[in-house]
């Protein structure tokens, strides 16, 4: 379900671009280190801005070190290294993935379901490790799934607002993990208000593919199985309209550790964001590539 949260990076400059990177590049050693090397090969874009997020609320200001990574050895990469929260949002990533292959192992069939029982069994010590670290958290994520299978399994529900609150209530619990006070209360605007996003844009974009297998897609049940260009249009709008409390919430971060982070939560909430929508609702099946190579 993840892979639509990207900054539009021809509107960034050089050095907000190099931050991106290193935050992605530390992102991928953090994992390494926290769930295990296995772990990595389940890296998302999506991590990287909640890792900028919760870097932001909680005031971390980015250590950086240059390296040589493996995949790209001609050059060494800059990465950010010693972040606590990039080792939570290694742990978060391991949890939510863990909860998918539970999913997938109680919806899916055939060729799914056998992915999902390779993907429990080459992701185990990155679930087991992020599960002790944070059982209430992998809780909460089973709970809220649960709701939302409850939702989707629900033949009379022609909604899809039910089963995006249920997931922007999921990404709001990760967002906000350990944070108090004002600090909670923009975490959880922000990952509600995104995780909607997330939830609609990943409808919009297997809306085709899940007609011609018969699965669960809630715009199915709103626009059919081929929706006009005016059912294109209102969904793009209402992508939009999702995205309006994450904005209001972050305007109201302040003291930011550097102002690269700044630059880079707001160029994905008001230009990466806006754009995939209007990708997600004009075609479907999109690529989901990541940028940093």
């Amino acid at each position: 379900m993840f892979g639509y949260i990207r900054v539009d990076a021809p509107q960034l400059r050089l050095c907000e671009w190099d931050c991106y990177r290193a935050y992605y590049c530390g992102l991928c050693k953090a994992m390494g280190s926290c769930t295990g090397q296995c772990s990595r090969l389940s890296l998302s874009y999506d991590f990287v801005f909640l890792a900028a997020v919760r870097c932001s609320l909680a005031g971390e200001k980015p250590d950086t070190k240059k390296f040589r990574c493996l995949l790209h050895p001609w050059r060494k990469r800059l990465k950010v290294k010693n972040s606590p929260q990039l080792s939570y949002c290694a742990d978060a990533s391991a949890l939510l993935l863990a909860a998918k292959i539970d999913d997938d192992l109680q919806d899916e069939h055939g060729f799914r379901r056998l992915r999902a029982w390779l993907g429990r069994i080459f992701f185990h010590k990155a679930v087991r490790v992020a599960k002790k670290r944070y059982p209430e958290l992998y809780q909460k994520i089973n709970a809220h799934l649960a709701k939302l299978h409850e939702i989707e399994q629900d033949e009379t529900l022609a909604s899809a607002d039910a089963p995006a609150e249920v997931f922007g209530a999921l990404l709001a619990d990760i967002f906000s993990e350990g944070f108090e006070g004002d600090k909670a209360r923009i975490a959880t605007a922000i990952g509600n208000s995104v995780g909607r996003w997330i939830y609609l844009a990943d409808a919009a974009d297997d809306l085709k593919q899940d007609a011609k297998k018969g699965r669960y897609n809630p715009l199915i049940r709103l626009f059919g199985s081929d929706p006009t260009p005016a059912d294109r249009n209102a969904l793009q709008t209402g992508l939009s309209a999702t995205l309006i409390p994450a904005r209001r919430a972050f305007e109201l971060m302040d003291n930011f550790p550097t102002p690269e982070l700044r630059e880079l939560i707001a160029n994905i909430l008001y230009v990466g964001l806006p754009r995939m929508s209007e990708k997600l609702t004009q075609t479907s099946n999109i690529s989901k590539e990541g940028e940093p190579q």
